[in-house]
Order: structure tokens, then C-alpha cells, then sequence
């Protein structure tokens, strides 16, 4: 999945459970202090988030790491006066994550489904970020198991992402051939999206199958540029050089800061 569909799904569900308690406090049902609190930990969370964990230098970028500290305190007091929230489980699996703590962030987003509150679309975002962090945390085929348990409705609401992200998780496990079933649903369907398009020849340049991978990047790149630059790539690692630079200059042209 591209970096900015990751970041949607991963906030998607707690923006929903803000606008729902920012209800709830103008209705009288709930503390004000709390929606504050929650709040002001989102906005630093998604500081933190568009932050570098290290500096040039290799060290640590210490106000990173204090928004984070920040948010984590702000949550657990949220937590002692309203103990059971969906958005502060979220919150806080979120703020693993951005420590790197991948098996705490999916206990945690496991939690947040559990919530009475947890909505129907926030309860897929969660499925959609706790797979992911089992994955990250190397709990791959744990990681499966809660892609397939919430197959239907994430395939309802996210179209092809289930599959490739199982797809990446199946190659990072050694099962290449089930990794291609899973790119093949996603190239056959006749109304793939560019962007998935991308994605799976991301996954099937990584499989080794190049010739498949340069005609889903060729068949992605009049609505998605980038790809032409993954192409010139591929098309240098097979040693057709002029191809290379003449998809290079055309992305370029597009993209330039990018590419």
C-alpha cells in the first residue's frame, strides 16, 4: 500500500470517534476535558508522524520523541476518566507504532475493535492497521488470520487492498506462489485502479516476474505517473538503457522533485 492510503487508513476510524464525542460533549454525554485531551494527543501524533524518527546525524530527534511522550500521558488520563474508548486504544497503538513497538501497537488496535464504541468503519481501519502491525512485528501468519477473518467487509469497503497486502505478507514468508494468486485477483479485475495497479507491479518486480511487473506499471502510468519511474528501473535492471532514460526524462517532467 502507498505511504498516504496507509496514513487514511490509519486515522481514519479515530477521526470518526472524535467527530462522534465532539457530539456527545455538545450533547451533555460526555467531559469536555477528555475531547481536549484527545485532541491535542492527534495533532501530536500526526506531528510525530511526519517527523523523521532520527536526525541527519543518526540521532534521535528528541522533540519527536516528546510529542510522543506527551500524547501517551495525555491518552492514559483520558483512559483513568473514561476508561474503554475506541479512539484512545487507537490512539495509543498509534503511538506504539511510532516507537516501533510493533506487537504492542496490534494488541492495541485489537483492543480499540473490542470497544462498545468502535464503530463499523473504524472497526475495518483497525483490522486493516492491527494486521499490519503483526506483520511488522513478524507475527506474519497472525497477520493473515485477521485479513481473512475480516475478508468481506475490508474487501467491501477497501476493494483490492486485502489482497496485496497478503500478497507482501506471503512473499516476505517464503510463499511466492500464493503472493501471485493474490496479485493475479488483483490484476484481473477489470476495474482495478491505476494506483492498485502500481502497487501489485511493485509486488510482482519484487516476485522476479519483471515482464508482468512492466505491464502493470505501463497500464498504471497515465493516471499515476510515478510509475513510469518504477518502469525506467525495471527496464535498467534488464539492461535497456535508453528505454531507462527515456522514461526517466517523461516522469521527470511530471514528478521532477520525486524522481
Amino acid at each position: 500500500m502507498m505511504p498516504s492510503h496507509k496514513r487514511a487508513l490509519l486515522y481514519g476510524g479515530a477521526a470518526l470517534s472524535l467527530v462522534a464525542l465532539g457530539f456527545a460533549v455538545a450533547n451533555g454525554h460526555c467531559q469536555a476535558d477528555a475531547l481536549t485531551l484527545l485532541s491535542s494527543a492527534d495533532v501530536q501524533l500526526r506531528l510525530a508522524h511526519g517527523m523523521p524518527a532520527k536526525d541527519r546525524h543518526g540521532a534521535p530527534l528528541t522533540a519527536r520523541a516528546e510529542m510522543i511522550k506527551q500524547s501517551v500521558a495525555q491518552l492514559a488520563l483520558v483512559e483513568r476518566e473514561l476508561p474503554g474508548l475506541a479512539v484512545t486504544a487507537e490512539f495509543m497503538g498509534f503511538a506504539h507504532m511510532l516507537q516501533g513497538q510493533f506487537g504492542e501497537a496490534a494488541a492495541a488496535y485489537g483492543k480499540a475493535r473490542q470497544c462498545t464504541d468502535c464503530g463499523e468503519e473504524q472497526r475495518d481501519v483497525l483490522a486493516f492497521n492491527q494486521a499490519r502491525m503483526l506483520a511488522q512485528a513478524g507475527q506474519r501468519d497472525e497477520a493473515l488470520v485477521v485479513f481473512a477473518q475480516n475478508k468481506t467487509a475490508l474487501d467491501a469497503r477497501y476493494g483490492p487492498q486485502r489482497l496485496l497486502e497478503e500478497a507482501t505478507i506471503l512473499r516476505e514468508l517464503g510463499r511466492p506462489s500464493e503472493a501471485t494468486a493474490r496479485l493475479d485477483q488483483v490484476l484481473q479485475n477489470p476495474t482495478v485502479s491505476p494506483m492498485a495497479s502500481l502497487q501489485a507491479g511493485l509486488e510482482l518486480a519484487q516476485l522476479g516476474h519483471l515482464e508482468r511487473a512492466a505491464s502493470a506499471f505501463a497500464s498504471a502510468a497515465e493516471h499515476v505517473p510515478i510509475a513510469d519511474y518504477h518502469l525506467a528501473r525495471l527496464k535498467l535492471q534488464q539492461g535497456h538503457v535508453d528505454t531507462c532514460l527515456g522514461l526517466l526524462g517523461r516522469v521527470a517532467k511530471v514528478l521532477p522533485t520525486e524522481v
